[in-house]
């Protein structure tokens, strides 16, 4: 009996592979280019011993060179200049001096190349201060990490702390925000945990802002004292210490929600699987998200209220429908419960087409931090760790302005010692997204 076999498919690509040498030449050519030419030492033919004539030299291969960063010194010699018609109508010389730059610590190692470079490194490449100092040192320069602490802590308290007390006036001018918050070791607490608080401005806001704010306390009252009487939208998960500020009006995170029931569902579940059903609302919610990801304020607003606010309604019916037929201590439970509960502050997210589903935008912020603990393991002081949070913040705002983080706290470290006063009047000009400030620390 002959069986019948099916046709093999034939798959038919229609698209353009990425041509990889292309993109090769293309990283190459960003950089200068040095000509090494490999020549013949004896111009001499091996057989008959005549003089050879060149006839061509062409290309073989292009590499790049890595050269190992450099330490110099710089002499400020300051000139003095006699004027001598004064001082020869006066009792005393008449001396004028040229201007000279203020260091950022006086009777230090640390310039604000060195500072800036030593902050990115650990607060950016996450790279902690006993492996800097073997770095230092394999540079020729004997620093210990408790210089390197003590720059950042001296730079935070002179010139970070005012900045970050300007962006943080304008934090709080901003109509939709972000928070979150992350447990942190630092020695000298009397309690097991402390933590860093992180609050930001929305995705779409002109200003971007991200500011770490370290407290020994994960209560309601640090919220309250960090944003006070803050009016607008605040994206955020359901710990209790955010339902107490008394006029912001709280967005819920739909990830939250999603991650719950994405937990819930048990191995090799079929279609019919609640948890699984749940879970298939919350992707569906996403999908319509992304899809209106370009389009305005007006028109994001406008299909989710002829789109979202249906799917919405469907999903807590569902939930609703669900719920006394679950137990509720099991997972799925759980899910249910915590999207009812909390039904009112996930439905916010209606009220204005600039406001997010997800507070993932907090959460990332948040990641920057916890790479670093990591490494960096705690702090020894309170002080050290508010001026980590203080640098943090400095760093990732500058990022979300699109600056050179590092080029960032070197242009404040050369430019505020010279300040005479550091108020909000002097500092509006070194914000991150000031024009001055974006063709300097691109």
């Amino acid at each position: 009996m002959t069986e019948n076999v099916p046709d093999t498919a034939v798959q038919t690509i229609t698209y353009k592979r990425q041509s990889h040498k292309r993109k090769r030449a293309d990283l190459l050519t960003a950089f200068p280019a040095e000509e090494v030419h490999h020549e013949l030492s004896d111009k001499h033919c091996p057989d008959c011993h005549h003089k050879l004539t060149e006839i061509g030299a062409y290309p073989i291969r292009q590499e790049l060179l890595f050269i190992p960063a450099q330490i110099k010194r710089l002499d400020h010699i300051q000139h003095a200049y006699k004027c001598q018609y004064c001082s020869q109508t006066n009792l005393s010389d008449k001396i004028i001096k040229a201007a000279v730059p203020k260091a950022p610590l006086n009777h230090s190692l640390g310039s604000a190349s060195l500072i800036a470079h030593t902050l990115y490194q650990k607060y950016e490449m996450k790279v902690p201060d006993y492996r800097q100092e073997s770095y230092w040192h394999k540079l020729g320069l004997a620093v210990s990490r408790q210089h390197l602490n003590n720059w950042g802590l001296k730079s935070s308290e002179y010139y970070f702390k005012p900045m970050y007390d300007v962006l943080k006036k304008k934090l709080l001018t901003r109509p939709i925000l972000h928070a979150d918050e992350t447990y942190y070791t630092v020695l000298e607490s009397e309690t097991v945990k402390t933590y860093y608080w992180v609050f930001l401005s929305g995705k779409h806001d002109d200003y971007g802002i991200t500011l770490y704010h370290h407290d020994p306390h994960r209560s309601g009252r640090v919220a309250l004292d960090f944003l006070g009487n803050y009016p607008g939208y605040l994206h955020c998960d359901m710990w209790n210490a955010y339902p107490q500020l008394p006029h912001a009006t709280l967005v819920g995170c739909w990830a939250h929600v999603r991650r719950k029931f994405f937990e819930a569902v048990p191995q090799n579940a079929t279609e019919k699987s609640l948890a699984k059903q749940g879970l298939k609302y919350c992707n569906q919610m996403f999908q319509l998200e992304k899809a209106w990801e370009l389009l305005s304020d007006e028109n994001r607003y406008q299909a989710r209220q002829e789109k979202l606010k249906p799917l919405f309604k469907k999903f807590f019916d569902w939930c609703k429908k669900n719920e006394s037929t679950i137990l509720p201590g099991s997972k799925l439970g759980r899910a249910i419960n915590y999207a009812l509960k909390h039904q009112a502050t996930f439905e916010n997210v209606l009220l204005d087409g600039r406001l997010e589903l997800s507070n993932n935008k907090a959460e990332r912020a948040v990641k920057s931090l916890v790479m670093g603990r990591k490494n960096w393991l705690f702090s020894q002081s309170f002080e050290g760790a508010t001026a980590s949070g203080i640098i943090l913040s400095l760093l990732e705002t500058a990022k979300r302005n699109g600056l050179d983080p590092e080029k960032y706290l070197n242009y404040l470290l050369q430019k505020l010692p010279n300040e005479e006063i550091l108020n909000s009047e002097t500092l509006e000009a070194y914000l991150p997204w000031q024009e001055k400030v974006q063709t300097i620390c691109k």
